[in-house]
């Protein structure tokens, strides 16, 4: 269970978070432009007989494909979080468990992970990192030491965001359904618990719900205020071309310029 007051606060933190860890960006790095642009490394173009350059920008190839989990996100939450008359959600069962669904879908998405990690590689100051792997084992550690623990060290509320959001013991567990739940202490139990000290063996409905809320929440605004500091960027910049440090192969670079039509909300090449 959560109440409406308690979801339109998370909301808040969340959107402020992200709005925070951008407008960071922003503010050390003209990298923010490429981010914004979404400069992708295309692998099947490297060798490709067309000759194509593999560094591309306004991929949305992933975006694209993340497309129709993204709506069955936003139309769960449109369902089952209207609040009617401020009342907080039940807890009901069949709606946790696809919660539980999402959860492990969004802590699993290599397109959400992506943006987080380049996102947290460029406040940190790198260079821009065009080709950003996601491991298919053991995401846990680059959430944690990759992504969350930079973001705390500069004290951004989106590190703390991603704990109240994340935790491997609860991933773990709905992903290979060792979890139920206990309707007498409304608690869901995890049946991967080892005993170690950053384990858990279960937590409240009512903890679950804000953890899920977290998680939830950070999916939609991470993606909904790129495209708003996208639709913006003109404005803030006072121009519509950028330049931007462009791989021409792995070890040669040239400044280029960039164009956003805002008309088509693109990115593109200027030559």
């Amino acid at each position: 269970m959560i109440t409406y007051d308690d979801f339109l606060k998370i909301d808040q933190e969340v959107k402020s978070g992200v709005i925070q860890a951008l407008d960071y960006l922003k503010q050390k790095s003209m990298n923010y432009i490429l981010f914004l642009a979404k400069g992708e490394y295309k692998f099947q173009y490297e060798y490709s007989h067309l000759n194509l350059n593999p560094y591309m920008i306004d991929s949305r190839e992933e975006g694209w494909k993340d497309k129709d989990r993204s709506a069955f996100y936003i139309n769960f939450m449109e369902t089952f979080y209207t609040f009617n008359n401020k009342k907080p959600t039940n807890d009901d069962h069949n709606r946790i468990h696809m919660e539980l669904m999402i959860y492990a879908h969004i802590w699993e998405s290599k397109h959400f992970l992506r943006q987080l990690y380049r996102l947290t590689l460029l406040i940190e100051g790198q260079t821009y990192p065009w080709e950003v792997k996601i491991p298919d084992m053991g995401k846990h550690n680059l959430i944690r030491e990759g992504i969350r623990t930079p973001l705390r060290k500069r004290q951004l509320k989106l590190g703390s965001i991603i704990s109240k959001g994340f935790h491997t013991s609860l991933r773990n567990a709905f992903a290979h359904s060792e979890y139920y739940f206990n309707e007498p202490t409304k608690k869901i139990i995890l049946e991967t618990y080892s005993g170690k000290p950053w384990d858990i063996a279960d937590l409240t409905f009512n903890d679950w719900s804000k953890r899920f809320a977290y998680s939830v929440l950070l999916s939609y605004h991470l993606n909904n205020e790129i495209y708003i500091k996208r639709q913006s960027v003109i404005d803030d910049f006072n121009t519509d071309e950028f330049v931007i440090i462009h791989p021409i192969t792995k070890s040669r670079f040239r400044a280029i310029y960039i164009k956003y039509e805002h008309t088509f909300d693109a990115f593109r090449f200027v030559y």
